[in-house]
């Protein structure tokens, strides 16, 4: 294989010398006006062209990709123009979008790739994955930049907790994501092979692999995976090409800082105070899963622009209102006379609440008695987020509306199930919930 590709390597130099030998007239030189003297002879390019049929090559397969790419290295110029189409194709209306997305997080994305030795051009795969919206949540549960499913993340030490969620978390799950392509290069030795594992998983593609034997001179339209993944993959190849020749660029990302916060805090207090634009700190910080904390301190990335400014105002951005969760007995004469405020004001800060209170419900109320309220969560998460749910015994549907603010229908709505739905302990449902992040 290595004598047919230095053979077809000269081939390039012996076809132009070839023109140059058939020609009636030589070929001036530009610089001096010398003639342009062919040294080889037909002969010998006939006996490399012929090498090549003898071994019944086609001699596109050892055009040369852009070396300076290892996703495209070594892909045929024919299957990148093709990705190249596709992947406009299916982008071009939505890149504006995207862009504009990824300046609050590219820079710690870049920055991640550049410290794990990974290829830059891996920066589109979250445009393909979740067109780089970190707070994206597909219907199957994954989440994230990277869509990173719960036990993909788990098992790639991507934690959670009640004050964050690491699969929204720009640098921890890139660093997961990236790991796990690598590791998919190191063991398939092809990065659309690695892509394809990413996206279906490794055992299912080297079960097809075992099937049939794929290299990249095969076509990537060859691959032995389903048409939905040989698509992502023809995708993300694409759009590295686009993004490789300056058809798609993405803009200068926002240069941010870690700032260390004390608690108690208000972080939308503490925007309105710096002059940031409504909802753009939890742009920045999508892994936030509260917008208060009123006990632990928070570690947030702000623009650097605007660090000393917002480091100046933390000490004013204590929480004004807290969220109350009612309970058993609580009435709203109880709960204005605990919090030192009026019944009026109450009703005044939740225009919402409905006619009578529930169990569990938030009712926002003066910032009072820290440790017996909750805060109030990420803004970005409580405007419809949508979340699994582990049907519970002696659940209803009437019964998960009331926990988590919606209604019985719109439930049933986002399962595609009647109302009236017979559910059972241990079945899964889709909630579009108001009140809880993941």
């Amino acid at each position: 294989m290595i004598i047919f590709i230095d053979i077809a390597r000269n081939l390039f130099v012996f076809f132009g010398l070839l023109l140059l030998a058939s020609c009636a007239q030589p070929i001036k030189s530009l610089s001096n006006n010398k003639p342009i003297i062919s040294t080889t002879t037909i002969t010998h390019t006939d006996i490399i062209i012929q090498a090549a049929k003898t071994e019944k090559l086609k001699l596109s397969h050892f055009l040369p990709s852009s070396p300076q790419d290892p996703l495209l290295e070594g892909i045929r110029p024919a299957d990148i123009t093709m990705a190249k189409k596709m992947a406009k194709q299916n982008f071009e209306r939505s890149w504006k979008t995207i862009s504009l997305r990824s300046r609050f997080v590219r820079e710690r994305l870049l920055l991640t790739l550049k410290q794990l030795n990974a290829p830059a051009s891996l920066q589109v795969i979250p445009a393909v994955e979740s067109t780089y919206n970190p707070y994206a949540l597909s219907h199957a549960g994954a989440l994230g930049l990277w869509q990173l499913m719960p036990r993909t993340a788990r098992v790639l030490g991507v934690e959670s907790n009640t004050k964050h969620n690491g699969r929204r978390n720009i640098s921890m799950s890139t660093t997961a994501a990236i790991r796990y392509l690598q590791k998919m290069h190191q063991r398939f030795n092809s990065w659309p092979l690695a892509l394809a594992a990413y996206n279906m998983g490794p055992n299912a593609v080297a079960k097809r692999l075992k099937k049939r034997a794929w290299k990249v001179t095969d076509g990537l339209e060859n691959m032995p995976i389903p048409t939905g993944t040989r698509a992502y993959v023809q995708h993300i190849i694409g759009l590295a090409a686009l993004l490789h020749d300056a058809t798609f660029e993405f803009p200068t990302p926002i240069t941010t800082r870690a700032l260390q916060v004390q608690a108690p805090v208000d972080l939308q207090r503490l925007a309105k105070l710096s002059g940031m634009t409504k909802n753009d700190l939890f742009r920045f910080n999508p892994s936030l899963n509260k917008s208060q904390y009123l006990h632990n301190s928070v570690t947030i990335h702000v623009p650097t622009s605007q660090y000393d400014t917002l480091q100046h105002n933390i000490s004013q951005a204590e929480p004004l209102y807290i969220n109350k969760t009612i309970q058993h007995g609580d009435n709203l004469w109880t709960i204005a006379r605990s919090y030192h405020t009026s019944v009026a004001t109450i009703k005044s800060l939740n225009t919402h609440m409905g006619r009578y209170l529930r169990i569990g419900q938030h009712l926002k109320v003066p910032a009072h008695h820290f440790a017996q309220n909750s805060a109030a969560y990420n803004p970005l998460l409580s405007d419809g987020y949508r979340m699994r749910y582990k049907v519970r015994s002696g659940d209803s549907l009437w019964r998960i509306a009331n926990r988590f603010g919606t209604t019985a229908k719109a439930i049933a709505r986002v399962n595609q199930i009647s109302q009236h739905h017979l559910i059972r302990a241990g079945d899964i449902l889709w909630v579009l919930t108001r009140v809880r992040p993941s």
